[in-house]
């Protein structure tokens, strides 16, 4: 469970990166959301480590964001790289923190 906690909190750093990697640091909405949502990911993983079950609120807390994420490049006019990279990651994000919400079950 830590190794996946880590993993998401990685993914966090990454979509706290983003901005600068892809340039769109002078687009206000989209630059503050990367960095809060980025930031509340990380901060909730790292506070995750370790725990499991349904009842866990960190990890749902990194579940949603990675459902905004998911969202978020359908919201401004990206580019098609932009926009998969920031998919598959919101993705992973939901994977990852789905397994750690219902790891009894596997």
């Amino acid at each position: 469970m830590i190794f996946k906690n880590v993993l998401s909190a990685l993914i966090g750093i990454w979509f706290i990166a983003t901005p600068w990697v892809f340039g769109f640091t002078d687009q206000i909405n989209p630059y503050l959301v990367c960095i809060f949502l980025g930031s509340l990911q990380v901060i909730c993983s790292l506070l995750a480590g370790g725990k499991t079950g349904h009842k866990v609120w960190q990890n749902w807390v990194c579940f949603l964001t990675g459902a905004v994420f998911i969202v978020l490049p359908n919201l401004y006019q990206w580019s098609i790289l932009e926009f998969f990279i920031f998919v598959v990651l919101g993705f992973m994000t939901l994977l990852l923190n789905y397994s750690n919400l219902y790891s009894d079950y596997q």
